[in-house]
């Protein structure tokens, strides 16, 4: 008996294995990515956040951009316009808190929550800021003009054009 038994073991024990065995892939279900598609990254641009100028903080100098911005960035401006830089706070749901700092002591501001100190000491004077910018509304500051196009988590669009 113990010889038939070997068989019937050896059989039992090859379709125990068999039903374990792993269905190989196809080639079909591993194609590599194609090389023309983008990666996606963690920094991506969401969408409606395509800027015309980008990242390019540098491009507002002349007042005229349109550029993606974070908490934390800083605009230099051409003092013509009598403001020399922007800074951008938080990003909240309702908008985008900017703070400027201007050197001409005539600076005018329109906005939400537009708040203007000037300090002026020996003919030199110094002007600081603050407004909210929410998406599309406008703010004013001198003869600049800020749009806040569009608004997504911690990013947003900002415009600004001259006159």
């Amino acid at each position: 008996m113990p010889i038939l038994a070997r068989p019937a073991a050896t059989a039992f024990l090859l379709i125990v294995l068999t039903g374990c065995a792993t269905t190989p892939t196809t080639p079909a279900a591993r194609l590599p990515a194609s090389p023309s598609a983008p990666a996606a990254s963690p920094e991506a641009t969401p969408a409606g956040l395509q800027a015309a100028d980008g990242r390019e903080l540098s491009s507002c100098e002349d007042a005229d951009c349109e550029i993606e911005i974070q908490a934390g960035d800083e605009l230099s401006i051409d003092e013509r316009f009598g403001v020399r830089q922007l800074s951008i706070g938080a990003l909240e749901p309702d908008g985008a808190r900017i703070t400027l700092r201007g050197s001409t002591g005539k600076l005018s501001v329109q906005g939400m929550q537009a708040s203007i100190s000037s300090n002026c000491v020996n003919g030199r004077c110094r002007d600081e800021g603050e407004m909210v910018l929410a998406p599309g509304e406008t703010g004013r500051i001198n003869d600049m003009r800020l749009e806040l196009t569009h608004l997504s988590g911690d990013r947003a669009v900002l415009r600004l054009t001259s006159g």
